[in-house]
């Protein structure tokens, strides 16, 4: 039989280590310690040094976690303060931009041009955004035609203003997009109206 054997027993004398986190381990007992580690008392061959440490080591947790959690549990964190009632709640996107006009402008892709605005309009199907929000809000707007006003607008000079109105849903409220475009900059003012609210 070799030094190499597998099935060799092994006859080496181990010692019982443990660190600063009282966490267990074995050492050759001819060794020095690693750094961190101190011998506990107990040497002897390997199954008797793992049948110690079994017996000692009940609590696998290193010592912080330990100390962690019962002072946790001696002294458990106060619980959240109840809301206060009196505090106003913040508005929904749609109260914010129900209340009052907003800088808005033509959202058009690839290019903002009158031309893709007025094939737009032909559609029914506009896209305004408004762009005082966080990161700007497109929305989708299927044009109302009774309610547009394209008499002041000169799409083919690109002069002039419309006004657009039409309904889309957003964040489930159903709601009314009106806005003024003026077609030189393709920006203008626009507010939203809560179908519900107004009755329609």
């Amino acid at each position: 039989m070799s030094w190499n054997d597998p099935d060799r027993e092994d006859t080496t004398i181990y010692k019982v280590v443990v660190n600063h986190e009282e966490q267990y381990s074995i050492w050759p007992e001819y060794k020095e310690n690693p750094l961190g580690w101190k011998d506990v008392g107990k040497v002897g061959q390997k199954p008797e040094c793992l049948a110690y440490i079994k017996e000692v080591w009940t609590d696998m947790r290193p010592l912080s976690l330990r100390k962690k959690m019962e002072e946790m549990a001696k002294n458990p964190p106060p619980p959240p303060p109840p809301p206060d009632p009196n505090r106003p709640r913040e508005k929904s996107l749609v109260d914010r931009l129900c209340e009052g006009d907003h800088p808005v402008e033509a959202g058009l892709r690839p290019e903002k041009t009158v031309k893709l605005f007025k094939d737009a309009i032909d559609r029914g199907y506009v896209h305004v955004k408004f762009t005082d929000t966080k990161g700007g809000t497109e929305l989708g707007v299927r044009l109302d035609r009774d309610l547009c006003d394209f008499t002041k607008a000169d799409f083919e000079n690109g002069t002039g203003d419309v006004h657009v109105e039409g309904g889309l849903t957003l964040d489930y409220v159903k709601v009314r997009c009106v806005a003024d475009i003026n077609l030189g900059s393709l920006e203008g003012r626009g507010h939203l109206v809560k179908v519900e609210a107004s009755g329609n």
